[in-house]
């Protein structure tokens, strides 16, 4: 069991934790229960900030590392086998020559328990993860009626190592999406003299629906990045929100040769800005 104090709020983080003690176990993702969210667990960062998978992920190795060391050390002595010459491979533990199931040594260690604990330090100051991104906008505007359709977004992040590429991708469409909205369509109303938000409701307050997202395309450099952490992975989750809105601003700009500079664009503040081009 893989307990942590963090949180999954639809970004992955159950799934890539579970894949980083299952590698380094050396066994098979589905023998991986994991406990996050629990208040009795070990302390974990709230999910936010895009440092969830670069705070908790270099733990758990380290967890899972010395939780594998430790059963190996017991494994040695059941087995009447070196320690150096063992290894856990595939829900196995691998000498020369044979291959032990788990399960099988587990029995004979006496209701030992292991408990692996990693923890993960600040980097220093010096050391700051710094994860870059550029995106790329194609669009169409009805100058007729002021419209913009956004026909193709392509992604392209350094993220460091990628534990999960679909969870990583979906990250991505997700951030692209949003920012989508806020290009586009979503603006808050507010009653000044009452303080009132007057679209407080869906109907109202104009969020991108499934016939809005255009195709998306998201692409990776995957190279890790050592000094960051010991996975080499870095955060993913505002990353790709931020230049979306930018990029699609500048394909709006060089479709119809004038800037908006305000946000969302609008069909109405399209066609305002249409109407001072010369």
């Amino acid at each position: 069991m893989l307990r942590a104090g963090t949180q999954d709020i639809g970004t992955g983080t159950r799934t890539v934790l579970a894949q980083i003690c299952s590698e380094e176990l050396g066994v098979e993702l589905d023998r991986i229960s994991v406990r996050i969210g629990d208040t009795e667990g070990p302390y974990g960062p709230i999910s936010a900030g895009s440092l969830t998978l670069a705070s908790v992920g270099p733990a758990v190795r380290l967890a899972a590392r010395d939780a594998r060391e430790q059963f190996l050390g017991a494994a040695a002595g059941v087995l009447e086998v070196p320690r150096t010459e063992l290894r856990m491979e595939r829900g196995h533990i691998v000498s020369k020559g044979a291959r032990t199931p788990i399960a099988e040594v587990s029995k004979k260690l006496e209701n030992n328990t292991v408990i692996g604990k990693g923890s993960r330090w600040p980097n220093p100051e010096s050391l700051s993860i710094k994860t870059f991104g550029a995106h790329f906008a194609q669009v169409e505007v009805d100058t007729l009626t002021g419209e913009i359709f956004v026909e193709k977004v392509v992604a392209v992040h350094d993220i460091g190592r990628i534990v999960n590429p679909m969870t990583a991708a979906s990250q991505v469409q997700g951030g692209v999406i949003q920012a989508l909205g806020f290009a586009l369509s979503e603006e808050r109303v507010v009653d000044r003299s009452l303080g009132r938000v007057m679209n407080a409701d869906l109907e109202w307050y104009k969020v991108p629906t499934v016939l809005d997202v255009p195709e998306i395309v998201v692409r990776f450099t995957d190279r890790p990045d050592r000094r960051a952490n010991n996975l080499g992975a870095k955060g993913l989750g505002e990353p790709p929100i931020i230049p979306t809105a930018a990029a699609v601003a500048n394909a709006v700009a060089n479709a119809i040769g004038v800037r908006l500079r305000h946000a969302p664009m609008t069909p109405p503040r399209v066609l305002e800005a249409l109407a001072v081009v010369p």
